[in-house]
């Protein structure tokens, strides 16, 4: 009887055991990511960045800045957004595109990755990483405005789920760099492990639409 009751005794705080398990890794998942210094990137009003998917969409941010997996080092300041394969990928940004990789298939550890590049006005690079295989709607050489698709998105190279990576460098490529969303109106405009965004951007033509219309 005395055994039996311990083992009901145990089970009676195994739930407040777990929520406090749950409670301290998230607390500790909180204190060591996200950015080091907020003043290293533009308030958001300031930042000519809008989120890589179309207006109205939301999606998860998986993986934001200075993560646990992965997005320390170099790639400090990338993200990762979970979204389902096939799903439109806008520019964030406006710029002529540069590169495109999109031969590849499949996911792994180091598997070969497929990704499409844009440079902006100021020779900053911006970098769309996870692109299905022939997912590309652009070609090198071409300008693309803020909020067009460029591509779909997938679940290629060095990835454990469908998602679009992100990131910002600078033009000789030797560091990413700090960016805010102007459409993510909370957290600085930047975004954060593990919550849900809505896309702000404006397809092309939309502001011209608008002022025309009666």
């Amino acid at each position: 009887m005395i055994v039996q009751h311990m083992k009901l005794k145990r089970l009676k705080y195994a739930p407040i055991v777990l929520l406090a398990f749950v409670a301290a890794v998230a607390a500790a998942h909180w204190l060591t990511t996200g950015p080091r210094d907020l003043k290293q990137f533009p308030p958001p009003d300031a930042s000519p960045y809008r989120l890589p998917f179309p207006a109205g969409k939301t999606f998860w941010c998986v993986q934001g800045n200075r993560d646990w997996v992965s997005h320390r080092g170099w790639g400090e300041f990338a993200y990762d957004f979970a979204m389902p394969v096939g799903s439109d990928v806008c520019a964030a940004r406006a710029g002529e595109v540069v590169r495109v990789v999109v031969e590849h298939d499949g996911h792994g550890y180091k598997w070969p990755n497929n990704l499409i590049a844009v440079r902006h006005e100021d020779g900053t690079l911006g970098y769309y990483l996870h692109i299905r295989k022939g997912g590309n709607r652009v070609s090198v050489g071409d300008v693309v405005a803020q909020g067009q698709p460029i591509a779909a998105s997938g679940h290629v190279g060095n990835s454990s789920m469908p998602h679009l990576h992100f990131h910002v460098t600078d033009p000789e490529r030797k560091r990413t760099l700090p960016v805010s969303f102007a459409d993510v109106r909370r957290d600085s405009g930047i975004p954060r492990t593990l919550k849900r965004y809505a896309s702000g951007s404006v397809l092309p033509g939309a502001l011209e639409a608008a002022k025309v219309a009666p």
